[in-house]
């Protein structure tokens, strides 16, 4: 089942519900959200606020993270270590987590690919999905991580035109795209 959201801007997205608790009340609707970890990751205490705003079977997934360098190096391995510990420490209520590979040298990319697969084995493996350019899946698929938009051991998509079978996530940019997606295959938290 493939589970329907809205990406990586969810303030926004929230707003779009009436408040008190905007986020309860998105979680009335979606059963996931991308939370945008671009820039600085959120404190251990936001963490558990946002989870405790939902029901049980919602799932956050995440954005990340400006401070990669993919180059592998001691500090690119402390930075794996803090994002994949942070989204770790959403538990149960974790879906995956999205990176955007800018565009490397298939022989830097391997060796970066070596260097998170270390990082992600002794995180205990959490689903990640990586955004790379066309002709790099290969690689990606190899160490065993979902290729955004284009499949992998589960289905992470932005903005799809529709829903594939299978297990994964779909997060739009738009409401109303995810709307129907919801109406059309998608599923809710209650499906």
């Amino acid at each position: 089942m493939i589970l329907v959201g809205l990406q990586a801007r969810p303030r926004q997205a929230y707003r779009l519900f009436p408040t008190p608790a905007p986020l309860s009340r998105y979680a009335q609707v979606f059963p996931t959200v991308e939370l945008f970890w671009w820039h600085r990751l959120p404190d251990p205490r936001t963490l558990a606020r946002l989870k405790s705003q939902v029901p049980p079977g919602f799932r956050f997934s995440a954005y990340g993270h400006k401070h990669l360098t993919f180059e592998r190096s001691g500090r690119e391995r402390r930075t794996l270590r803090r994002l994949l510990r942070r989204f770790r420490a959403l538990g149960e209520k974790r879906g995956a987590l999205r990176i955007l590979v800018p565009p490397l040298e298939e022989e830097a990319l391997a060796g970066w690919l070596e260097l998170l697969e270390e990082v992600w084995r002794e995180q205990g493996r959490p689903r990640l999905a990586l955004e790379v350019l066309p002709g790099l899946e290969g690689p990606v698929l190899e160490h065993g991580f979902a290729v955004v938009n284009r499949g992998g051991p589960f289905h992470y998509l932005l903005d799809p035109k529709a829903l594939p079978p299978g297990e994964g996530f779909a997060y739009f940019s738009r409401l109303e795209e995810a709307l129907g997606a919801l109406q059309t295959g998608g599923a809710g938290l209650h499906s």
